[in-house]
């Protein structure tokens, strides 16, 4: 008698089995994503969808070595424990058990299917996606009734104004003070820039004389975005690319319409430079300084072209550390002072770039009250501290410093949430300090303030020496004057929610390039001619 065989499983249950397997690791790896950028970053979906938009050229490794570390893992374990259950499932077994089995295959697969579907739930509600469309799809007329655009007629001067020096600091917020000084640290990791914040003029949104700084509103929280937020006065709304690409980055032009801090002064005979230690191209920034104000583009290729960093040279972080751009600009600084124009230097830092920032050679290793973590970003902010600050007492020695104003500031807040994990976002503000401004501040204007990015530019240009006419440039107030901002006058929530909705005079105005790129809003004719 022939032994009965076993039926032959179907290729499609197979093909099931792979399918439901590969939901699993999905979800796992989705799950554990999730986690780990709730905990990591602070950041809204739109400043994430313009991130990850942007070209790869200068990203540091770090990150992406952390998602790996933290996917891969939950993916590996998913399969396992979804592989030995499947054999467990599958071995030979009487009957009775061989129903139950079946059971629990369909309850596993309908599992299988559901982790993917709560782990995309789960993304949505940790991305704030919903509110981005919500906002997204509004439409508002703010520009058309608070935008001022910059103009020689607006913006004029009684005498000989001051050349500038910008140093954005990266992810530098006051809250890395301590409690006593106004910040959330119990000892103050940057006590040299809360100094020079004391002593010079710093702008506060505290009202007993603690250090403070500006707010950040949706579209000025990563680099490029604050970059354009305090030298032109509005926020990066700009739309997509047609594959999804950040369109400034890849476009031929960078917001042709806009007037910024750079065509300002280019106008008014400047020499400009900018200086940055990773590659230029990130986020369209060679665009946007060559295009407005025709500055000298000085960043990581050109180090390593010029001899300053060997031909193959990268800290594995960004690019070059924060001690040899100091040094750089020290030398252009001379060159710019020789020429005998007036000049405006800008230069951004790295170190402090998320996630975590980078620990060069003259970092310490103090703050072992900390853990191994915080105590490594506690050190780049005091070691970026002692840098910037010797960096001024430097430009102070130097000739051309009383005709000089040096403007300091972070550029957004930790985009990681190292050290300010339990801080809300409206209570993170970001460093300014005006040293050797050509005016002073009117009475209270310094204390008690509610402020953006945005008014960085027009309050730039009257420490220069600049008169503004109203105060007011972009969607920024010359801090100066005591002049209520945008947000004191209408309430920093409804600043931040009208600058997230679609604006058509945003497009028509600063990129009449990307017009074909958007639907325009046509205004239905209703007198039924």
């Amino acid at each position: 008698m022939k032994s009965e065989k076993r039926p032959r499983k179907s290729v499609g249950k197979y093909i099931l089995y792979v399918l439901f397997g590969v939901l699993l690791v999905l979800g796992a790896a989705m799950f554990s994503l999730c986690l780990w950028y709730k905990k990591t970053f602070d950041i809204e979906f739109k400043t994430l969808l313009y991130v990850l938009a942007s070209p790869l050229q200068g990203t540091g490794a770090e990150t992406i070595k952390e998602i790996i570390s933290v996917t891969v893992p939950a993916a590996v374990a998913a399969a396992i424990v979804y592989i030995t259950v499947a054999f467990l499932l599958e071995s030979p077994l009487d009957k009775k058990r061989e129903k139950i089995c079946k059971i629990l295959k369909r309850i596993g697969a309908a599992m299988c299917a559901l982790s993917l579907v709560f782990s995309s739930v789960y993304a949505v509600y940790v991305l704030r996606i919903p509110r981005y469309i919500v906002l997204k799809n509004g439409e508002t007329s703010f520009y058309e009734e608070y935008y001022v655009k910059p103009s020689s007629s607006l913006i004029t001067s009684s005498g000989k104004t001051k050349n500038l020096v910008y140093i954005y600091i990266e992810s530098m917020e006051t809250t890395y003070t301590s409690v006593a000084d106004g910040g959330k640290q119990n000892e103050n990791y940057m006590p040299l820039l809360t100094s020079l914040a004391k002593d010079n003029v710093s702008f506060s949104d505290k009202d007993n004389g603690n250090i403070g700084g500006f707010l950040t509103p949706q579209g000025t929280g990563w680099t490029i975005a604050a970059l354009l937020a305090t030298s032109s006065g509005i926020p990066f709304s700009f739309p997509l690319g047609e594959n999804g690409n950040n369109a400034m980055s890849k476009e031929e032009y960078f917001a042709s319409g806009l007037v910024t801090l750079g065509d300002v002064l280019q106008e008014k005979g400047y020499t400009q430079v900018f200086l940055c230690g990773s590659e230029i191209e990130f986020g369209g920034r060679d665009k946007y300084y060559q295009q407005h104000g025709s500055y000298d583009i000085y960043d990581l290729n050109t180090a390593r072209a010029e001899g300053a960093v060997p031909e193959d040279y990268h800290n594995g972080f960004w690019g070059f550390e924060d001690y040899i751009l100091f040094d750089i600009a020290k030398r252009k600084l001379s060159d710019l002072a020789n020429s005998g124009d007036p000049f405006n230097f800008t230069m951004l830092t790295v170190d402090l770039h998320h996630n975590g920032g980078y620990k060069c050679e003259l970092c310490g290793s103090d703050y072992t009250d900390l853990s191994e973590k915080y105590a490594h970003t506690a050190n780049v902010i005091t070691c970026n501290d002692k840098q910037v600050a010797e960096f001024v007492e430097w430009c102070q020695m130097q000739d051309w410093y009383e005709d000089t104003v040096i403007v300091i500031s972070g550029d957004h807040p930790r985009m990681d949430s190292r050290l300010v994990s339990k801080v809300p976002a409206a209570e993170r503000p970001v460093y300014n300090c005006f040293i050797n401004s050509a005016i002073e501040p009117a009475d209270s204007a310094c204390v008690s303030r509610t402020w953006t990015s945005f008014d960085m530019f027009p309050t730039t240009l009257a420490a220069m020496g600049f008169n503004i006419a109203g105060n007011r440039l972009g969607l920024g107030t010359n801090m100066f004057s005591g002049t209520p901002t945008l947000a004191e006058q209408l309430g920093y929530d409804t600043l931040e929610m009208e600058i997230q909705k679609y604006s058509q005079y945003y497009i028509d105005e600063f990129c009449p390039e990307l017009k074909d790129r958007v639907i325009v809003v046509e205004e239905t004719d209703t007198s039924g001619e």
